[in-house]
C-alpha cells in the first residue's frame, strides 16, 4: 500500500474534470466512481461555493475516522436521513452517541445474535417450503426479492418477537421501502439550496408519520407487558430495559424509535442485498460454490447450520467478506467537517461535506491485487495482511465501526450456507445482472435463478 504522509505546506484538493455537479444528482454513485479514478483517493466534488469531498485513500480513511474522528461528524450531509433516523446511533454523534452506544450494547451480545441464529434457521425452512412449486417446475426465484424477505423477517422477530403479525409485516416492509427510497433521494441534496423544494419531500414525510404511529404503537404494547410481568427476549425489550451504566438512565420513547428505525431500515436490505450479491458471484464461479458446498457438507454433516458452527465455515466467511469486497453494501456514507484540517497533502476546510467509499477503495488496483476478481481466498489467513485490513471498511473503521456487523455477517453466512446445503443454484437463462445505487448497492432487476435439490 501507498503511504500518504501528512505534508508540512497543505495544497488544494484537486477536482473532478469534465462532469458537471449536476450529474452528481443524476447518477451519484457514477459520479462519484469517476472521480475516485481520477483522484489520487482525495478528490473535490463541484467548484465555488460547494464544499465536497469525495475520500478513498485507506490512509486518508483512518485519519477521518480513526486519527481526527472528533473534526468529522454526521453533519448537514445527512439532514436527509436524520429526518428518518432522528438522532439513533447512525445520525448522532457526542456525548450523546456515546451514551446510546453503552445502552445499546446489550442488544448486540453474543447472546442476542445465538438467539437470532435460531430465527434464521427457522426463516430459511419455511421460506425454502414457499419454493418447492418453483423447484419443482424449474421456475425461477429471485433472490434479491427471497434475500429481503427472509432479512425482514429475521430483523422483526429478532426486534419484535411475536408482536408483529403478517399483515402489520407487510404494511411495515412497504412504509420502510418508501421511507428508504425518500433517504435515497435526499442525501444528494446537500449542494441545493436549502429554500428549494425537492421532489417527493412530501410523500418522504407521510410515509415516516406512518412508520412513527406502527413503531410508537410496538414501543407502547412491550412496555405495557413488561410493566404486567410478561418477560421477552427480543431487542426492543432488552433496549427498554437497559440501563446507562454511567447515569442509571433509560432511554426515552423517541430514542427508543429512533434506534429500532436505525436497526430496520439500515439492516433490512444491506444483510440480503449481500446475500443475493454472493449467489451470483457464486453462480459465475462453480469452482468456488463447489467448495463452499462441500465445506458445508464436511462441517455440517447434513443437520442444519447453526450459530456455534460458524467458527468451521470458513471458506463461506471468506465468501461473505469477498462479496462485501466486491459489492460493500453501503458503497458510500457521509461525514462533515468541524475545523480546519489537512489530510494527507491535501487542505480540507471547516465545514464541508465528506463522501467515503469503500466500494472505490475495494476496486483500488493499488490497494489490492486483481481488484475486479472474485477470489475469497484473499481473506485466507497468509494473504488477509495489514495492507488489505487497511483498504477493507464496508462496516467502518474506529469508534463507530457499524455496531450490527457481528449479526450482519452472521445472517449472512447462515443463509448463504443453509442454502447451498440444500439447492445447487444458477443464474436464469438469458439474465444480465447490472448494479444499482439506492443508499444500499444491488442488482438492478434483482436476482433470477434456479435451484436444483442436491
Amino acid at each position: 500500500m501507498s503511504t500518504a504522509t501528512r505534508a508540512d505546506t497543505p495544497v488544494p484538493v484537486p477536482g473532478v474534470r469534465g462532469v458537471p455537479l449536476v450529474a452528481l444528482a443524476r447518477d451519484p454513485f457514477g459520479f462519484c466512481m469517476k472521480a475516485a479514478r481520477e483522484g489520487d483517493g482525495l478528490v473535490r466534488l463541484g467548484a465555488g461555493p460547494v464544499r465536497a469531498y469525495l475520500v478513498s485513500h485507506p490512509d486518508y480513511v483512518r485519519h477521518i475516522l480513526v486519527g481526527n474522528a472528533a473534526n468529522y461528524i454526521k453533519g448537514s450531509i445527512m439532514d436527509g436521513i436524520r429526518l428518518a433516523l432522528g438522532n439513533g446511533l447512525f445520525t448522532s454523534d457526542g456525548d450523546f452517541w456515546r451514551r446510546q452506544r453503552r445502552l445499546m450494547q446489550p442488544a448486540f451480545h453474543n447472546r442476542q445474535i445465538q438467539r437470532m441464529a435460531e430465527t434464521v434457521r427457522e426463516t430459511v425452512r419455511d421460506s425454502m417450503a414457499g419454493w418447492a412449486p418453483a423447484v419443482t417446475n424449474g421456475t425461477p426465484i429471485d433472490m434479491l426479492h427471497e434475500s429481503v424477505r427472509m432479512n425482514i423477517r429475521i430483523i422483526l422477530e429478532t426486534l419484535f418477537g411475536t408482536a408483529v403479525d403478517e399483515e402489520r409485516s407487510v404494511r411495515l416492509l412497504d412504509l420502510t421501502d418508501r421511507v428508504f427510497a425518500g433517504m435515497t433521494r435526499r442525501v444528494w441534496t446537500f449542494f441545493v439550496p436549502s429554500w428549494l423544494p425537492t421532489p417527493g419531500a412530501t410523500g418522504y414525510r407521510r410515509a415516516i408519520e406512518a412508520l412513527d404511529k406502527e413503531i410508537y404503537a410496538l414501543i407502547a404494547a412491550r412496555r405495557a407487558a413488561l410493566a404486567d410481568g410478561h418477560a421477552q427476549e427480543d431487542l426492543l425489550s432488552t433496549l427498554i430495559q437497559a440501563e446507562d451504566s454511567e447515569t442509571g438512565e433509560r432511554m426515552s420513547d423517541r430514542q427508543l424509535r429512533d434506534e429500532i428505525f436505525t436497526i430496520f431500515i439500515a439492516g433490512y436490505e444491506s444483510t440480503a442485498t449481500g446475500v443475493a450479491w454472493a449467489w451470483h458471484l457464486l453462480c459465475r464461479h462453480p469452482e468456488a460454490a463447489t467448495r463452499l458446498r462441500e465445506e458445508v457438507d464436511r462441517v455440517l454433516g447434513g443437520r442444519a447450520p447453526g450459530y456455534d458452527d460458524l467458527t468451521e465455515l470458513t471458506y463461506t466467511r471468506r465468501v461473505v467478506d469477498e462479496t462485501f469486497r466486491l459489492y460493500p453494501a453501503f458503497p458510500m456514507y457521509f461525514r462533515g467537517s468541524v475545523e480546519d484540517d489537512v489530510v494527507g497533502p491535501y487542505a480540507i476546510p471547516g465545514g464541508a461535506n465528506i463522501i467515503l467509499s469503500p466500494y472505490a477503495t475495494h476496486h483500488d488496483p493499488r490497494f489490492w491485487d486483481d481488484p475486479e476478481a472474485f477470489d475469497p481466498d484473499r481473506f485466507a489467513p497468509d494473504r488477509y495482511d495489514s495492507r488489505a485490513r487497511e483498504a477493507y471498511y464496508p462496516f467502518g473503521k474506529g469508534q463507530r465501526l457499524c455496531i450490527g456487523e457481528p449479526m450482519a455477517l452472521t445472517i449472512a453466512q447462515l443463509l448463504i450456507a443453509t442454502i447451498a446445503q440444500a439447492y445447487e443454484v444458477r443464474t436464469a437463462p438469458g439474465v444480465q445482472v447490472t448494479g444499482h445505487y439506492a443508499m444500499t448497492y444491488q442488482p438492478k432487476h434483482g436476482l433470477p435463478v434456479i435451484l436444483t435439490p442436491r
